[in-house]
């Protein structure tokens, strides 16, 4: 429709450079196998076709793992991707190490069984920023090819109660993402940006003799302007391509009618099934990428120490990694209600998409 034609022609909704992906996929093997093949990590022709012992064997390990076999994520830049990300490194390493006791029965004999975790991460790079056309291209390739791979196996599980590849991503409110992001781009070193738009205290031998009020207020006054020449170089640089700054829902371009071929007017289109949670209920989705329940040994043990999932997150009231007074404090209370529906319309595509997902914060709440 008019509205939506009007997001793809402002923010570019179909831009070819997004999503950055994560995706992890793992399987278990007969420890014996992994050893004979362990520069490749691969299974052997024979674990292609388990048993019916065998596939038993393997419901009971995934059950346990409580992790789907194959898991991608969609990586929304300022919405808790680093620590995601970190969690799903963090997991397939755990995987690797990870041995499972079974039983092989048959007819005549019960002998035990050792299986040995095998896990596989892959990250699908983002095209923006340095690099050559040609590598932009490989990743774009690769990055189309895995989304297709997705569109067709959910396809295949609609008849299953099963999600055979999820894929999932978290999303958070867009005006403190937006101060989030400014933050951040403010922070490169030799920033054009920063140079621009940072406007920070004088340095005078007399602002030492300031009172703490005027100090704090002048700090304000600063902040304010920061943020306001932010939201007018938005408009006037393109959400500066940067994919820190541009809209929550460039991310997902690629997901919609998805070709389950190369491109031509004959194939198949799919939409791809995203699961998405809020930045508040990132914790919940760190606890379960994580398993922090203790995982059992080959003798029998539990493995207690593997690392918890944290939230990768900087203390943005610290000086000196905001490298300024006035970005480690930027806040929403900075802005007057001006400013925050000038934000509300460079983010209104994410904001109907934070009301239409049911999610609250204060884009919905402020926003007209």
């Amino acid at each position: 429709d008019e509205q939506y034609l009007q997001w793809k022609k402002l923010i570019g909704l179909e831009n070819a450079n997004l999503p950055a992906l994560d995706s992890l996929s793992w399987w278990v093997v007969e420890d014996d196998d992994v050893q004979a093949n362990h520069s490749e990590r691969v299974p052997t022709k024979s674990n292609l076709n388990p048993s019916l012992n065998q596939w038993n064997s393997q419901i009971q390990i995934q059950n346990h793992m409580n992790l789907p076999r194959n898991l991608t994520y969609i990586h929304v830049h300022k919405c808790g991707g680093t620590s995601i990300q970190s969690a799903m490194y963090r997991r397939a390493r755990q995987i690797r190490n990870t041995r499972f006791r079974t039983h092989d029965n048959d007819d005549t004999t019960e002998k035990p069984v050792t299986l040995m975790g095998v896990a596989n991460m892959h990250t699908y790079k983002h095209s923006y920023g340095g690099g050559s056309r040609e590598k932009k291209e490989k990743w774009d390739k690769e990055r189309l090819g895995h989304i297709r791979a997705i569109a067709n196996t959910q396809q295949q599980s609609q008849s299953s109660s099963n999600q055979l590849f999820p894929i999932f991503t978290v999303v958070r409110d867009p005006i403190e993402r937006f101060l989030s992001a400014i933050q951040q781009v403010m922070h490169y070193p030799a920033s054009d940006f920063r140079e621009k738009c940072l406007y920070e205290p004088p340095q005078s031998p007399l602002s030492s003799f300031l009172s703490k009020g005027s100090k704090e207020e002048s700090e304000a006054h600063l902040r304010r302007q920061t943020i306001q020449c932010a939201i007018q170089d938005m408009e006037e640089t393109n959400y500066r391509r940067d994919v820190h700054l541009l809209p929550i829902s460039s991310h997902f371009r690629l997901l919609d009618h998805v070709a389950t071929m190369d491109d031509d007017e004959e194939a198949i289109r799919r939409d791809i099934a995203v699961s998405v949670f809020s930045m508040e209920d990132i914790q919940d989705v760190l606890l379960h990428l994580g398993n922090n329940n203790d995982l059992a040994q080959d003798d029998g043990t539990t493995n207690s120490s593997s690392k918890k999932s944290t939230i990768h997150a900087r203390d943005r009231s610290n000086v000196k990694y905001a490298t300024s007074s006035i970005l480690a404090k930027l806040s929403s209370n900075d802005c007057d209600e001006e400013m925050i529906q000038q934000i509300c319309s460079l983010y209104h595509v994410d904001v109907e998409l934070m009301k239409w997902l049911g999610f609250g914060g204060e884009s919905v709440e402020k926003c007209e």
